[in-house]
């Protein structure tokens, strides 16, 4: 079967390109098991090939393409007409529309149902359960029970004690999530093209990914302390000084242009963790790939990453208001004020995990799908992918 593969830079499309593997990307000692994106003779499509040695010169603005369809046309998100193949997993193989984006998502979601929800409950579930541990143990402490009730030693030892525990809960917590929106987001991109990975061969593709995964995670929480810090520094120090006009001042214009540039930045590098779970990219490299990407398409990449925030968070909201609930009757009505914090905890709790179960799925695939119309757009992805699945078909 010959694969054609896509350009990974530049915005030429990737036709007629023959694919050989990037450097940091896919190569003949790690590529994904048999059965995925690549066979012994031939290199993924989802890998970025380079630029061939003696490049022809680029073709007209309206030559045609697969089934006489233009670049311009592809681009702009035309259906084109006689092409190879351009449907046949959760999102057609064209670059994509606005409504592509919510509805694949959900088919993203209906397709794989035991990992994009049953392994995302497992993980939540037990990470979750680590953290609420801790907090049931602190919330049911005299101190916090009961107001009236004179501190004491052992209540704050043993609150230092829920603390401490807290520390690695949260951070197993994080680090999981991290990984099972890797995970998500693999499984996405093969629901594109009808391909259904179980949740041990998924993890057998991204294993190698988690460190980069990780440390990337622990990067951008870095540079978002140390961006806070920065912009709160000038306006505490005057506050510290007394002059409270300036500092209020500093605080707002600092505030806001910190929320701006981390908005800004939070879109352009949206595709890093994808690039590094799907085209297996050193972490510099996968910068450098989300800014090339999202280049020329800010306001589009945000419109559909705020909407998708907003759905989610009404629809979190909605699932996790009866928890609260019940939570709040079984505070008010528990033989004991640490029983009742007890409670109220585990079922805040377990609204949270069930709220988080349906958003993080979604938000991968809204992600995964935004990363794929964008190679489409630029590289032709679905090109390759059709030619692709119309050799598995022949």
């Amino acid at each position: 079967m010959s694969v054609v593969a896509v350009a990974g830079t530049g915005t030429t499309t990737g036709r007629d390109r023959v694919s050989t593997p990037a450097p940091g990307g896919t190569g003949p000692d790690d590529r994904p098991p048999a059965g995925g994106w690549v066979t012994p003779e031939t290199a993924s499509p989802w890998t970025p090939a380079a630029p061939p040695p003696q490049p022809g010169p680029p073709p007209p603005q309206d030559q045609r393409g697969v089934g006489g369809w233009t670049d311009v046309q592809r681009r702009q998100g035309q259906q084109p007409y006689g092409s190879v193949l351009t449907r046949r997993g959760i999102v057609p193989l064209r670059p994509l529309g606005f409504s592509d984006f919510f509805d694949g998502s959900f088919r993203a979601i209906r397709h794989n149902p035991a990992v994009m929800l049953g392994l995302t409950a497992i993980v939540l579930t037990v990470t979750n359960v680590l953290v609420a541990l801790p907090l049931g143990g602190l919330v049911s402490l005299p101190t916090f029970t009961d107001p009236d009730a004179p501190a004491s030693g052992d209540d704050a030892v043993a609150a230092l004690g829920v603390f401490a525990a807290l520390v690695p809960a949260g951070f197993i917590q994080s680090v999981a999530l991290v990984v099972l929106t890797g995970l998500l987001i693999l499984s996405v991109t093969q629901s594109a093209v009808d391909r259904k990975l179980s949740a041990g061969e998924l993890w057998q593709r991204a294993r190698g990914r988690v460190l980069v995964l990780v440390g990337w995670s622990l990067l951008l929480s870095l540079g978002g302390s140390l961006l806070v810090a920065t912009a709160l520094a000038p306006g505490i120090t005057l506050l510290v000084l007394e002059q409270v006009a300036g500092g209020v001042v500093s605080l707002v214009v600092l505030g806001i242009g910190v929320a701006v540039l981390s908005v800004w930045l939070a879109v352009r590098l949206v595709y890093v963790p994808v690039v590094l779970v799907v085209e297996r990219a050193r972490l510099v490299d996968a910068v450098r790939r989300s800014w090339h990407l999202t280049r020329g398409a800010f306001w589009r990449t945000f419109g559909v990453l705020l909407l998708a925030l907003l759905l989610t968070q009404a629809v979190s909201s909605l699932l996790a208001a009866p928890f609260s609930v019940v939570a709040g009757l079984g505070l008010a009505l528990a033989p004991s004020p640490a029983v009742g914090a007890v409670l109220y905890v585990g079922g805040v709790a377990l609204g949270s995990t069930v709220a988080t179960v349906v958003v993080v799925p979604y938000l991968a695939a809204v992600t995964a799908l935004l990363y794929v119309d964008r190679r489409m757009r630029l590289e032709g992805l679905d090109v390759a992918l059709s030619r692709v699945l119309a050799d598995e078909r022949a």
